[in-house]
């Protein structure tokens, strides 16, 4: 059994440390709890979901979907279970040498794990409004003083209808401003989204994932390039507009309406 931990920082960009320690910080909420609890073979499904409609990434999906048959194999009941069973470096060897998983086919899982399907929560709800509209700075400096800043933050407490009616009634802050938010924030759990592409989906009229799943391809594409030339940004390779049309058919729909 060969173990390299300075692989991790090279496959993921954080230690091992760091890489398990985000990930239970993203698992530890509840929403997440409910929607993302998938047995492997539901992440051999969703592995498909994600990454089928793209052939370059079919010999990555390959691996994956091996590793995922291998661990429901062992009975691993879901990705938490499976980082609670590597949480740290002695976990971690004693369960590669108990199932014969090569380190680095682990790295590859818990990474894909981490990028691909757990909402990522790297974005302060400050970047998800407009930094010169005075009321809105206003709202989100209200959000902070009730520990409510990034966006895993806003869609545990508001993506219900109660949760929309109790959180403007606790802060004084207009439902209209917490729908929008709780919005943008529900994008940025598509892989990958970072808050300048939620900017550009939201100024061309996709303002919450429902929109993005109910459109095709083709015609996103033809929406972006128009508000793009409009704004004229020139639509590069930063935005993988079909793996956006396909991601937001593929998450779990966790908003109220």
């Amino acid at each position: 059994m060969e173990i390299n931990w300075n692989l991790v920082k090279e496959m993921t960009l954080w230690h091992y440390e760091d890489l398990i320690r985000k990930m239970l910080k993203v698992l530890s909420y509840s929403f997440v709890q409910e929607y993302y609890s998938h047995t492997m073979k539901e992440a051999g499904y969703y592995l498909k979901k994600l990454l089928g409609y793209n052939p370059k990434y079919e010999e990555y999906a390959t691996k994956l979907s091996n590793n995922f048959q291998k661990l429901d194999s062992l009975k691993i009941q879901n990705y938490a279970d499976l980082v609670h069973r590597v949480e740290t470096r002695e976990k971690c060897e004693e369960f590669l040498r108990s199932t014969e998983i090569p380190f680095q086919e682990l790295i590859s899982t818990l990474n894909y794990i981490f990028r691909w399907v757990l909402p990522f929560r790297n974005v302060y709800l400050s970047q998800l409004v407009e930094t010169s509209n005075e009321p809105q700075k206003t709202y989100i400096s209200k959000l902070r003083k009730h520990d409510i800043r990034f966006n895993l933050d806003i869609l545990e407490l508001a993506r219900t209808k109660e949760g929309r009616i109790r959180l403007p009634e606790e802060t004084e802050i207009p439902e209209a401003f917490i729908s929008d938010l709780v919005n943008r924030a529900d994008l940025t759990r598509l892989p990958y989204m970072s808050r300048k592409t939620v900017d550009h989906l939201c100024s061309a009229g996709y303002t919450s994932i429902d929109k993005l799943a109910r459109v095709h391809a083709k015609k996103l594409k033809e929406d972006m390039k128009t508000y793009f030339d409009e704004k004229g940004i020139k639509l590069g390779s930063f935005i993988d507009i079909e793996g956006l049309a396909c991601w937001a058919r593929a998450v779990p729909k966790i908003i109220e309406v």
